[in-house]
């Protein structure tokens, strides 16, 4: 599979894999303020007593999603390896790493989850068993400090400014999948020491308010009418009044990350911020000849959404502490959520020409009549370079444009190279996950790796 991508990515003009192998020139984790420090290493007694109380919680979670025991369906899946295997195969011959693009277990009857929203109606419950023997639910493994981050984030954006209190608090008033700070938080609980610190938590809303202010910020470049199901804020109050609350949330952001008292993890969440600026930039002014490289592509989509995860899941791992083992866990957390992010992001370009209005509130090829091109795109170029590169080459604002790159599109296998590339980077990100000590929240770092790349909004 990793043949096929590499030369289908080749023939885009750029090898992902060189794309990756680039990727720490782009960034280049901090060093200069690290400071060595010995920290008090937690007795094995004490780390199995709170791995059997994760393993509990979490057994008590399924309880309330009413799911049954795998086995009972005709997986049995192995401890540890993310494998599984047919009750048709006992044997486990033809045992290997459970298809991204199935389920085991099919529909979850819980109603209005965010396990259910990512998945379409389906409950990807493979590779998850570790100490509670049975599947876990990254979201519902966090829901206390998901419940905690919703309401701390309302207080920590109130203005004195009524306007300004209104604005900055709209986007935190609608639920959502909180899919930014889920990561943080179970990537704070699967490294040493395995406990989730206040600071910890502080980073995880740290995150999720960056966010949202570029999400405020992309609406007025992009003139969005619509997020998470209801009107913009640009749509709403106007375009002064988003871009306001956009640098409101992120001078916020600064003020508890210098809180946190910790130069380095200010300076990585500090270089997140530029990134986010200059992905911007990357993708509203381009050349013809930069829309149509893949190596274009794979640094902007980085730089607006992969920098944001990667940055964040080491900032967390250091808050634990930076003795050589939180060292190298920070090292995995970061190369965990920059595969995550860039697997989300190109499911996101997927889903962009397969989705429609009811399950991502928009219609397909929203992505070409905003001028924007991406992975299915550039994969169908190997196919249809002829009638794609020009469309391309002029934003697809000629007269039917986007309507025929997208019929091109649907024609070629570019979903199907880009869906593939978006499981090599999940794969990644659950290879780097898996090097972390076995636990309940690395497990449920596999099932987020797995459920990035198998929902359908």
């Amino acid at each position: 599979m990793r043949q096929a991508i590499v030369r289908a990515a080749r023939k885009c003009g750029e090898s992902h894999l060189s794309v990756l192998g680039a990727e720490r020139k782009w960034v280049s984790a901090p060093r200069r303020f690290l400071h060595a420090t010995s920290t008090m290493r937690m007795s094995s007694s004490r780390r199995r007593e709170m791995d059997k109380e994760r393993a509990d919680h979490a057994s008590g979670l399924l309880s309330k999603l009413n799911i049954s025991d795998p086995r009972q369906q005709g997986f049995k899946l192995h401890q540890n390896q993310g494998l599984f295997v047919h009750s048709s195969d006992p044997a486990g011959v033809n045992a290997g790493r459970f298809p991204l693009g199935t389920s085991a277990l099919g529909a979850s009857e819980e109603k209005g989850s965010t396990w259910r929203a990512l998945t379409g109606g389906s409950a990807a419950l493979d590779g998850a068993e570790h100490l509670a023997g049975k599947v876990i639910d990254p979201f519902q493994l966090m829901e206390p400090q998901l419940k905690a981050l919703s309401e701390n984030l309302k207080g920590l954006v109130k203005s004195d400014n009524p306007v300004l209190n209104t604005v900055s608090q709209y986007f935190f008033d609608v639920p959502g999948k909180r899919f930014r700070p889920a990561l943080v938080l179970l990537l704070a609980q699967a490294a040493p020491p395995g406990v989730i610190s206040d600071k910890q938590q502080r980073l995880a809303e740290i995150t999720e308010m960056i966010h949202t202010a570029s999400l405020l910020h992309d609406d007025v470049m992009d003139h969005g009418e619509f997020r998470r199901g209801v009107p913009s804020l640009n749509s709403v109050h106007g375009n002064r009044l988003a871009i306001l609350a956009g640098d409101f949330l992120l001078s916020r952001a600064s003020l508890e990350l210098a809180r946190l008292q910790n130069v380095e993890v200010i300076e990585l969440l500090s270089t997140v911020i530029a990134h986010l600026v200059e992905g911007e930039i990357m993708q509203s002014q381009n050349s013809a000849e930069e829309a149509t490289s893949f190596d274009y592509y794979m640094r902007k989509t980085y730089l607006k959404t992969a920098s944001l995860l990667a940055h964040s899941c080491m900032g967390v791992v250091l808050l634990g502490g930076e003795d050589a083992s939180q060292r190298r866990a920070a090292e995995l957390a970061f190369d965990y959520g920059k595969h995550l992010g860039l697997a989300f992001q190109i499911k996101d370009d997927v889903l962009d020409f397969e989705g429609d209005l009811e399950t991502l509130g928009k219609a397909a090829g929203s992505d070409l009549r905003e001028g924007l091109t991406t992975a299915p795109v550039l994969f169908a170029m190997d196919q249809y370079k002829h009638d794609l590169e020009p469309l391309i080459q002029r934003g697809y604002e000629g007269p039917g444009d986007a309507e025929r790159a997208l019929e091109l599109v649907l024609k070629s296998d570019g979903l199907q190279k880009s869906t593939a590339l978006a499981e090599e980077h999940s794969q990644l990100a659950i290879d780097a996950a898996e090097q972390l000590e076995p636990s309940v929240a690395r497990d449920g770092l596999v099932q987020l790796a797995h459920l990035v790349v198998k929902r359908k909004a």
